[in-house]
C-alpha cells in the first residue's frame, strides 16, 4: 500500500442547531450536534459520513449479508462504580464534536465512567471496523500459542494451497499477522476503487458487484501485485487478516466462525454479536465485527491479566526497529507523531512499554493501560473515513482521560 494522504473530494453543509463551544453547558439529556460540515455520501461506495453512522449503528439492517454470535454461555461482566464521576463539560463537548458514539472507562475491571451520544447505549452492538483485527488475531490466539515459532514461520500457501503460486503465499503466517506481506493494497475510504472499498462485495458488506455475483476472498483479493518485500515492508492491508483466518480454521481442522465463538466465549462476552460474511460464509475478518463497547472491553481486560500466553506476550514485548521499514511505514499510518507508536503485532499498536491500542476506520479505539490497570473503549462515526484531524483529536482525549487515573 503507498501511503495516501485524505483527499476529501465533496463536501455539503447540512443545516444544524450551530457549532457546540467546548465552554457551552452539556445537559444530561442534550441530544447533541454533529459538525456542521459532512462528506457527501451520495455515492454507492462509501463509508464516511452519515452512511457510517448508519451502518455503524445498524450493521444487521444495513450491511449485505452476515451472521449472529451467542453470548457466552457463562457471561463475564464487567462491574458497575455504584456513583460514577461524570466527564467535564468541556470534555463532553470535545467527545460529542469528535462523533463520539459511546465510550467507557474501565479502572481494575470496573466500569468507572461513561458516555453515550444519542441513541446509543452500552448494551447496543455498533461496528468496530479495523479494532476487529485484534478480536481476529485473539481468535486465533489458542492456534498461535500451540504451534509456536515453527508454525508461525511457515508459508501461507503450505496451509492454504489455492494460494500457491501467488506472491502473497510466500508470505509467512507471522508476516500476515503483522501486515508484513508485502502485497500492494490501497486503503482509502474516499475512494470507491481502493482495494479496500472494491473488498466490500467480496467480504459481505456491501451488495454483491451485478457483473461478478458472489466472490470469494480467493478469486479476488489475493492477486495484487507486489508492493515490497516480505517480511521488510509493511502494508496496512485487510487481506493478510483475512488469510490468517483461514489458515488457523486450516491448522485448527475448525471452522474460524468455531474459533470465533470460542474467543467470545473465553471473554465472557454479555451480548449477542454480529458478523459480516459473505456468500461463501466467509467471515469480514478484517473489522467486520458489531459488538456491544462492554464487550469490546472485555479483551483489554483480556490482554491485561493474562501472562502465560506467548500470542500475549508478543504483543507487550514486540521491540520497535527504527531502521526497518516494515515498522517504519505504519508510523504513518494515522499521522504517525500523536499516536506515538513504538511497534506493531498481531494487529495491535504498541503505544509504549505498558500500553497498546487498537484502533479502527470510523474511530473506534481500545486502549489497554496495563500498568494502571486501566481500559478506555471508544466507539465512533467520524465524519470522514480516515480524518487524521479526528483522529489527533481522539487520541488527545484519550490521553487526556488515561491522565486522569
Amino acid at each position: 500500500m503507498k501511503t495516501h494522504s485524505l483527499v476529501v473530494t465533496a463536501l455539503m453543509a447540512v443545516t444544524t442547531a450551530g457549532t457546540v463551544m467546548a465552554t457551552d453547558l452539556i445537559k444530561d439529556n442534550d441530544p447533541g450536534v454533529r459538525s456542521n460540515v459532512y462528506i457527501n455520501d451520495t455515492r454507492d461506495n462509501f463509508s464516511s459520513g452519515w452512511k457510517a453512522m448508519i451502518t455503524n449503528a445498524d450493521p444487521a439492517g444495513t450491511l449485505a449479508s452476515g451472521v449472529w454470535f451467542n453470548a457466552a454461555p457463562i457471561p463475564r461482566p464487567l462491574a458497575m462504580a455504584e456513583s460514577m464521576a461524570p466527564f467535564s463539560d468541556d470534555l463532553r463537548a470535545r467527545l460529542r464534536d469528535n462523533s463520539t458514539d459511546g465510550l467507557i472507562v474501565v479502572k481494575n475491571g470496573m466500569i468507572v465512567q461513561q458516555y453515550f451520544r444519542y441513541g446509543f447505549g452500552i448494551d447496543q452492538i455498533h461496528l468496530i471496523h479495523s479494532t476487529g483485527k485484534a478480536f481476529t488475531s485473539f481468535a486465533i490466539q489458542p492456534v498461535y500459542d500451540a504451534i509456536g515459532p515453527e508454525g508461525l514461520s511457515r508459508l501461507l500457501y503450505e496451509y492454504l494451497p489455492k494460494l500457491e503460486g501467488k506472491f502473497f503465499g510466500e508470505s509467512t503466517l507471522a508476516q500476515a499477522l503483522d501486515m508484513k506481506n508485502g502485497m500492494e493494497w490501497s486503503e482509502n475510504y474516499e475512494d470507491p476503487s481502493s482495494a479496500t472499498m472494491v473488498s466490500g462485495s467480496v467480504g459481505g458488506w456491501d451488495p454483491l458487484d451485478p457483473k461478478k455475483g458472489p466472490e470469494s476472498w480467493y478469486e479476488r483479493m489475493f492477486d495484487y501485485p507486489k508492493y515490497g518485500e516480505h517480511g521488510e515492508t509493511w502494508v496496512y492491508s485487510s487481506a493478510s487478516v483475512v488469510a490468517s483466518s483461514f489458515a488457523a480454521a486450516e491448522i485448527a481442522g475448525r471452522t474460524f466462525s468455531d474459533l470465533v465463538q470460542a474467543s467470545y466465549n473465553k471473554l465472557g462476552f454479555e451480548d449477542r454479536s454480529y458478523y459480516a460474511a459473505n456468500q461463501f460464509n466467509e467471515l469480514g475478518s478484517e473489522g467486520g465485527q458489531a459488538l456491544t463497547i462492554r464487550d469490546h472491553a472485555k479483551l483489554g481486560r483480556f490482554m491485561i491479566e493474562t501472562t502465560n500466553s506467548p500470542y500475549v506476550n508478543d504483543v507487550w514485548n514486540v521491540i520497535y526497529e527504527p531502521n526497518d521499514p516494515g515498522d517504519a511505514v505504519f508510523l504513518k499510518k494515522y499521522g504517525g507523531d500523536f499516536l506515538g507508536s513504538v511497534g506493531y503485532k498481531n494487529y495491535w499498536y504498541k503505544i509504549n512499554d505498558g500500553v497498546i491500542a487498537a484502533l479502527g476506520s470510523s474511530g473506534q479505539l481500545l486502549y489497554v493501560n496495563r500498568a494502571k490497570n486501566l481500559i478506555i473503549s471508544k466507539f465512533s462515526s467520524f465524519v470522514q473515513g480516515q480524518g487524521h484531524e479526528e483522529f489527533e483529536e481522539a487520541f488527545s482525549i484519550i490521553r487526556e482521560i488515561a491522565e486522569q487515573y
